[in-house]
């Protein structure tokens, strides 16, 4: 038969456009879809680097492993620098507290939470749960929150969810004052093992820290689960989120994901050291509960 008439001007130049359109579009997504080499993967400072670089030494290997890329493993000097890391693309997956993950949320929401680690009690059953303790020594006769009034506290961090902006809420509910007027002496510790060390030596009369790693260091042995009186305990709260951020590729976030929840033979020393057991899966909607407690006092976790 006789061959197509070609198509009109107007037409070829419709299907020019729509290709375009097309190529641009496609070219665009892989523009906002990051795939970072070396991942960096940040945590935030609960105890001694060192230590928790060899403890977190197994995941560090399997991510290599998965993503056929290096991994680098910092452990930050505060919680804000993960939040600023976060927020400035030069950390890709991240330890925060509650407290600091609410901040991030309330900043930019740049990255999800995609884990967190179980219970070592109940491995695997869901988010391991903590709580905020004021502890003071067994033997410094003070046993009663009032008798603190005007004594020295060492918190840790000032995004920490357990060690700073917990109690600052509680104080003028438990005290009727706020935290800097009822202490005589408030100081960061930068980590909560230090803020437990500076009790225990009687560089402050009273710390407020996380209740995990009040007992890691009785099992540790680093001193007796007698040494310490707890005057206070807050609500339990849920264990810190493994946040990723939201632009990474697709495919990088799902083996990221699938690492992290993968049940592995060579974790079992990682989940000893950190006294927990497995990580499970973990998403924004657990942590509702720790964005509405800020929001009802008003103050976010900015402080």
């Amino acid at each position: 038969g006789p061959p197509a008439p070609p198509d009109p001007p107007d037409a070829r130049m419709k299907t020019l456009l729509l290709l375009l359109a097309l190529l641009l579009t496609s070219s665009g997504l892989r523009a906002a879809c990051e795939n970072p080499k070396p991942l960096r993967l940040a945590l935030i400072p609960k105890s001694n680097a060192q230590q928790l670089r060899q403890t977190m030494a197994p995941l560090v290997r399997a991510l290599e492993h998965a993503l056929k890329r290096r991994v680098e493993l910092g452990v930050s000097h505060s919680y804000g620098a993960v939040v600023e890391g976060l927020l400035g693309g030069t950390v890709d997956l991240a330890e925060l507290g509650p407290a600091s993950y609410a901040l991030l949320m309330q900043r930019d929401p740049v990255a999800q939470p995609v884990a967190a680690l179980s219970a070592r009690s109940a491995p695997g059953a869901g988010i391991a749960t903590y709580q905020s303790v004021l502890i003071t020594r067994a033997d410094g006769g003070l046993d009663q929150i009032d008798k603190l009034r005007q004594r020295s506290v060492s918190l840790t961090d000032p995004a920490s969810t357990s060690g700073a902006l917990l109690p600052r809420q509680a104080l003028p509910q438990l005290t009727g004052q706020p935290l800097e007027s009822f202490f005589g002496q408030v100081s960061y510790a930068g980590s909560h093992d230090r803020a437990i060390a500076a009790v225990r030596r009687r560089l402050v009369d009273a710390a407020f820290v996380s209740s995990t790693r009040l007992e890691e260091g009785v099992e540790r042995q680093d001193y007796g689960a007698d040494e310490f009186r707890v005057l206070w305990r807050s609500a339990p709260l849920p264990g810190d989120p493994f946040v990723l951020r939201n632009t990474l590729c697709p495919e990088l976030r799902a083996l990221v994901r699938q690492t992290l929840l993968a049940r592995r033979s060579d974790y079992a020393p990682m989940f000893e050291g950190l006294n927990a057991g497995p990580f499970v899966a973990a998403s924004a909607q657990d942590y509702q509960g720790v964005l509405a407690l800020f929001e009802r006092a008003g103050s976010g976790p900015a402080r």
